[in-house]
């Protein structure tokens, strides 16, 4: 009968300890996921951070610019600038025109007017949920700000940055 105790003992603190080790996993599992989001919103933070900074300069830059002069500020920018950019277009509110670097055909009829990147950042800077670029099948991530000079909307200035883990 004593034999029997044990046994029966034994398994229980068995069962118990097993019990105990996995919870021990699952917390410390929650732990490490905790952090890495934790990692990760930081880094997009700071990411978002670098690109608003971007965006202000860019904006002020172009201000007052020729056609000429809009192609060589996107292309500097793009050049020696940015890191992880796919492309910086600039779409003005007066007209049609619509500048991007590197540059990309597109329908005779686009109107970057019409756009949700360019009407949302009418009124605030943007940023579209991440997607997959049709160019370059890489996912991206757009920040679009209006360009206003003397309370006139002048227009839109949008930069496709790729993640970094791409």
């Amino acid at each position: 009968m004593k034999k029997y105790i044990k046994c029966f003992i034994t398994f229980i603190l068995m069962t118990g300890l097993i019990f105990n080790l996995a919870g021990c996993k699952v917390t410390l599992k929650a732990g490490i996921v905790k952090n890495t989001n934790q990692e990760e919103t930081k880094e997009i933070s700071e990411q978002l951070d670098e690109e608003k900074e971007t965006l202000n300069t860019l904006c002020n830059q172009l201000i007052n610019q020729d056609e000429a002069s809009i192609n060589e500020i996107l292309k500097d920018f793009k050049e020696n600038k940015l890191k992880n950019v796919e492309r910086l277009y600039f779409a003005k509110e007066d007209s049609n025109e619509f500048y991007t670097y590197p540059n990309m055909e597109l329908p005779d009829d686009y109107d970057a007017r019409k756009r949700s990147w360019y009407i949302n950042a009418k009124t605030n800077e943007y940023y579209t949920s991440e997607y997959m670029d049709t160019v370059t099948n890489k996912y991206i991530v757009t920040v679009s700000k209006a360009l206003y000079k003397e309370d006139v909307l002048m227009g839109v200035v949008g930069i496709d940055f790729m993640k970094e883990n791409n």
